[in-house]
């Protein structure tokens, strides 16, 4: 329960993870895109989810990127580091540790490939919150665990001390809203996929959303969404919004996330760098297809002219 521990708002990116040739992390671009992010007006910084490539990381390297980006973003800066795992002891520990590495809470999704039930669900963050004592931004990513958590059972998790916040990456809108009547009033309710929804999200009670492809292609334009739409902004925010859906919808048919999030970047003279196996960066194909989907939407021009 939030109980006033946080006060998250707005958008949180989600930075990549940028890697050398060799597979090294390249500290110069990790932090030059986290401060370009935050000089766009990003809200808070999450560290190693999905599009960090938390999968390829250790846990000692978590803990590095999570000091990197407090170094980076300095002190009143939200920083969100990613913890999860299956072995909860595990997952505490690093909790634990990530805070102490400068993060002000730890990004933890149910436990993957275990496919556990809602009894298992309770128990597990029952754990985490009673253990590890930081705070918790739970994360609802069926995509990536197999798991989705219904509204009624995030509810019961949100009841717990240290759960303060909630990403909730389901596909249905309706649950969305659901999932901020049930439990808007005990965490900050934060969406995903902001790319398609981030405006529609903050007018229907969203305390804001963690951005991703959008925020680190598009920059400061796609990181105004949030702003936006507390201003009741409606026709710039339908209009950037518009651009969002249309950049997402043609990068999704490209390689894979974040690879070709990446390759853009890196054509845009942002710091993407490469990715670590087993994810492959873009072929040449591949490649022209993203500065295609770029050229479309003007930002290649856009780029060119600064």
């Amino acid at each position: 329960m939030n109980d006033g521990k946080v006060d998250w708002h707005g958008n949180i990116v989600a930075v990549a993870t940028p890697f050398t040739r060799d597979g090294a992390i390249d500290e110069v671009k990790y932090t030059a895109n986290i401060e370009l992010v935050l000089s766009e007006g990003a809200h808070g910084i999450a560290v190693c989810g999905c599009t960090g490539e938390a999968w390829s990381v250790t846990p000692e390297e978590r803990l590095h990127l999570f000091r990197l980006a407090r170094g980076a973003a300095g002190k009143d800066v939200p920083i969100i580091g990613g913890t999860s795992g299956i072995d909860i002891g595990k997952v505490s520990e690093l909790s634990k540790a990530a805070v102490e590495a400068g993060c002000d809470g730890a990004l933890v999704m149910p436990p993957y490939y275990a496919v556990i039930g809602e009894r298992e669900l309770l128990a597990f963050f029952r754990d985490l919150s009673d253990n590890a004592q930081v705070p918790v931004f739970l994360y609802n990513m069926p995509k990536r665990t197999g798991i989705n958590m219904p509204p009624e059972l995030i509810a019961r998790i949100s009841a717990m001390e240290w759960i303060v916040a909630l990403k909730q990456s389901s596909h249905d809108f309706a649950e969305l809203e659901t999932t901020i009547d049930a439990c808007g009033d005990l965490i900050n309710v934060f969406a995903g996929h902001s790319a398609e929804r981030g405006y529609a999200a903050v007018v229907m009670g969203c305390m804001g959303f963690v951005s991703s492809m959008e925020a680190q292609i598009m920059g400061r334009e796609a990181i105004s969404l949030y702003d936006l739409a507390k201003a009741g902004k409606v026709e710039e925010g339908r209009r950037v919004q518009a651009r969002t859906i249309a950049l997402d919808k043609g990068m999704r048919k490209i390689g894979t996330f974040p690879s070709n999030m990446k390759a853009a970047m890196n054509l845009l003279g942002r710091p993407g760098g490469y990715c670590r196996r087993p994810l492959l960066d873009l072929d040449e194909s591949e490649t022209a297809q993203v500065r295609k989907v770029l050229d479309g939407l003007g930002l290649l021009q856009a780029e060119a002219a600064q």
